[in-house]
Order: structure tokens, then C-alpha cells, then sequence
């Protein structure tokens, strides 16, 4: 009896008692795992010195590459670029979204998504066509504001080529004047 209350003491918020042979094989993995990282380090080395000494740079550009997940390929900044258009969904998707997060805080943005699309999926047609004719008259607002903001660096592109010709033309007479007083 004495001895299941002892056992009862010790697994009560500690950890179990560790024996030297497992410490003693912790310690083996961790050297183990140092030898194999310095074997890899010499490994790595040698075919560097091998690449170097037979001219094989053009075969060994880069790094072989470690497996798991590809890095996501970056999008050109380009202010140009047009977006995408806007569907009834996505809208209520930006809507509804964050009065689904303040409705309940612990759910994770995946299931935040899930509640969301749950809610569209609910609708009837008349509601979706709703959303889909509000975003159909955003899309329409943002292609006016993008089609002035075009007319608008238009007519600065062309005010700066003019100003450039001018400055050219200004340079030109200068030489010209320069080279009739000599």
C-alpha cells in the first residue's frame, strides 16, 4: 500500500525518473547525430573541391534541393495589373467573414471559411443574385476609378516626354549658339 502511494506521488505532475541507460543512450544519439552532420560537412566539401578541380560548375549550379514544400513563386508588383473581378461570393465572403469571427472567436480561419461558405450555400437565389449584382456594380466603380487613374498617368507620361523633347531641343541650341560665337 505504501509503495502505490509513493508510485501515486512521484506521477503526479512529475515527469518519470529517468535511468542511466537512458541517459546513456540519449548521449549516444546526440554524438551519433554530431559525427553524421561533420561526415556530411566533409562530404559536402569534397564534392565542392571535386567541382572545382574538374571545371563541373555549369553541371552543380546550385544546391541540390531538400525535399518538402516548393517555395510559393513571387507575383511581379506591377500597379498595372488588373484584379481579378469580384463575384457575388467573394463579397459576401469580405462581409460576412469578420462578423462570423466576432460571433466566434475560437473557431480557426479554416472553419471560420467553412461557417462562411456554409452561410452562402443557405441562401436562396434571389439573395445570391443580390451579392452578385452589388459586386457586379463594384467591379463596374473600380474599373472607372482604374480607367481615370490610366487617363491620368497618360497624360503625365506625355507631359514628361514633352518637358524631355523640350529639354532636348533647349540643349540643342545651346550647342548651337556656343559653336557659332567660336
Amino acid at each position: 500500500m505504501a509503495e502505490a502511494e509513493a508510485t501515486d506521488e512521484k506521477n503526479a505532475g512529475t515527469k518519470a525518473p529517468c535511468d542511466a541507460t537512458t541517459i546513456a543512450f540519449v548521449s549516444f544519439l546526440r554524438s551519433e547525430a554530431e559525427a553524421a552532420d561533420s561526415r556530411a560537412k566533409q562530404l559536402w566539401a569534397q564534392a565542392e573541391k571535386l567541382i572545382h578541380d574538374h571545371g563541373l560548375e555549369q553541371h552543380f549550379q546550385s544546391a541540390p534541393k531538400k525535399p518538402g514544400r516548393k517555395p510559393k513563386r513571387k507575383r511581379a508588383n506591377d500597379p498595372d495589373r488588373k484584379k481579378p473581378k469580384l463575384t457575388g461570393y467573394t463579397l459576401f465572403m469580405k462581409e460576412v467573414n469578420s462578423t462570423v469571427r466576432e460571433e466566434n472567436p475560437s473557431l480557426g480561419a479554416q472553419n471560420v471559411v467553412q461557417r462562411v461558405a456554409q452561410l452562402w450555400n443557405e441562401k436562396s437565389d434571389e439573395q445570391k443574385q443580390e451579392w452578385k449584382s452589388k459586386a457586379e456594380d463594384h467591379s463596374n466603380e473600380n474599373a472607372k476609378k482604374d480607367e481615370g487613374v490610366g487617363k491620368e498617368k497618360a497624360t503625365l507620361e506625355r507631359e514628361d516626354d514633352n518637358e524631355k523633347v523640350n529639354a532636348d531641343k533647349a540643349e540643342d541650341d545651346k550647342k548651337d549658339q556656343t559653336s557659332e560665337v567660336v
